[in-house]
């Protein structure tokens, strides 16, 4: 019996520390994937706290006030209530729009955390009680239970009916996963210490431990791939553009005109390793005179390469991410495959030049990502797209691509003009702001380098138009 319980023990204890470091793991994960705005905040939280429970748990889990002895000598877990409390509303906020957009939530969020809250007081209150009142209690947090279970059918329902079909099976293992395990936790009060005692304290801590790791853990990473599959399927639909600034306006109408040449393309590989960045990009490009292909790791972008060199196709950019720069055969790119090689770079103004040197050898220009919901600059991509894709602007591409091209740089320096214009303007006396002679002579030779750095190697051709 003593070797029995041991091993309960051992059992217990083992699986504190695996979902201590799942949950751990899941919150880094989170972390990451929240930074790069692919992420709700529900499912870090949710990892946050089960990672603190299960430290005070495992060091501290049989002591006051995390295990409370009342006076007829039964022990109630105060943690795991607690920790129900914090951890229960929120994944059922998350629940309440699966298959929606983040923040879209309703009526059944509310009817899903009242029943929930019911539901918990109740248990806790159960626990607290002995003979016919524990019972009682019992009972009607069950029906609260129900009622929590019967909001998140139709949630689960609902989703299903109106998500894509290869996402549906998605759906139906979060469904599986959250009543299996929400099941577990009524079973094991009423055969365990807080109820008629029919499993060991032990026991208790093994099958509560399972629960947590299929209703948070796993069912956590379930809807944070939901969400997110849903998130980029949106912004891909999505045709309409926000409202921008006069410099927008301008990149927007180059890139129109640009794209009013259809057969004049050129050829951009993107680099994305994460992924996080394809939905935003695939939509800038979708208004530049360009094809586009994305791969996700150094050797894949090497293999598109040599198959489009193969197939006679010539690939004018690759927009890559800084972490491939890192990798020892990059150098390759330049060598065997005459491709202009950009890097986007998070956070770029905010980099010394200094710090930039030594990577300018191994490629050609740095542009800015987009991250924490920034969206793509469409101007300054449009810039740099131009200044490389040499089969619209180089000696070989048509005439055609070439007025295409050029009519997009004018238009981009004429918003370059006109934000230096207003950027460098001085206050007069009736408080409208008037540009000085020494702004108009300053902002002459910032267009001159502008212009130049426009025409990049297609500078020829340009100057021929002006």
């Amino acid at each position: 019996m003593a070797v029995t319980k041991m091993s309960e023990e051992n059992i217990a204890g083992g699986l504190q520390w695996l979902c201590f470091l799942f949950s751990w793991a899941l919150f880094a994960f989170y972390a990451f994937q929240f930074r790069r705005q692919t992420c709700g905040w529900e499912v870090i939280y949710i990892a946050w706290i089960e990672m603190i429970k299960y430290v005070l748990e495992i060091w501290y889990g049989d002591q006051s006030p995390f295990t409370v002895r009342l006076m007829s000598g039964a022990i109630s877990p105060w943690l795991r209530y607690g920790e129900w409390l914090l951890t229960c509303p929120v994944i059922l906020i998350a629940l309440s729009r699966v298959g929606a957009s983040e923040g879209n939530y309703s009526i059944r969020t509310m009817k899903l955390l009242t029943s929930d809250q019911g539901t918990i007081i109740m248990g806790i209150t159960a626990a607290l009680s002995t003979g016919n009142v524990k019972v009682c209690f019992f009972f009607v947090g069950l029906m609260y239970g129900a009622n929590t279970f019967y909001t998140a059918a139709t949630v689960y329902l609902e989703a299903f009916r109106n998500i894509d079909d290869d996402l549906k099976p998605l759906v139906k293992y979060m469904t599986y996963c959250f009543y299996s395990s929400w099941c577990m936790f009524p079973i094991l009060f009423v055969a365990g210490p807080e109820g008629f005692g029919h499993i060991t304290p032990a026991g208790s801590i093994i099958g509560h431990t399972i629960a947590d790791l299929l209703s948070k853990n796993l069912w956590g990473i379930f809807d944070w791939w939901l969400d997110y599959q849903v998130k980029v399927r949106a912004m891909m639909r999505n045709e309409e553009d926000d409202e921008e600034g006069e410099e927008g306006e301008e990149g927007d109408k180059a890139m129109v005109l640009a794209a009013a040449t259809p057969p004049h393309t050129a050829t951009v590989i993107l680099g994305d390793p994460q992924g996080s960045l394809v939905p935003y990009y695939t939509k800038a490009f979708a208004k530049l005179p360009a094809k586009l292909a994305v791969v996700d790791s150094f050797e894949s972008l090497l293999d598109e390469l040599d198959d489009m060199k193969e197939a006679g196709t010539k690939v004018d950019m690759c927009l890559v991410a800084p972490t491939l720069l890192e990798h020892q055969e990059f150098d390759r790119l330049k060598s065997e495959h005459d491709v202009k090689i950009v890097v986007y770079v998070e956070g770029l103004a905010a980099i010394p030049e200094d710090s930039l040197a030594p990577f300018r050898g191994r490629c050609d220009d740095f542009i800015e990502a987009p991250a924490r919901g920034v969206m793509v600059d469409e101007s300054q991509l449009a810039q740099v797209f131009y200044r490389h894709a040499t089969s619209l602007v180089g000696p070989t591409a048509s005439i055609e691509a070439h007025m295409a091209a050029q009519t997009a740089i004018l238009l981009a320096i004429q918003a370059d003009i006109a934000g230096l214009q207003h950027n460098n303007a001085a206050p007069t006396g009736k408080g409208t702001m008037q540009p000085t002679d020494s702004d108009r002579r300053s902002c002459g030779v910032h267009v001159l380098h502008l212009a130049r750095i426009r025409c990049g190697r297609g500078g020829g051709a340009f100057t021929s138009v002006v």
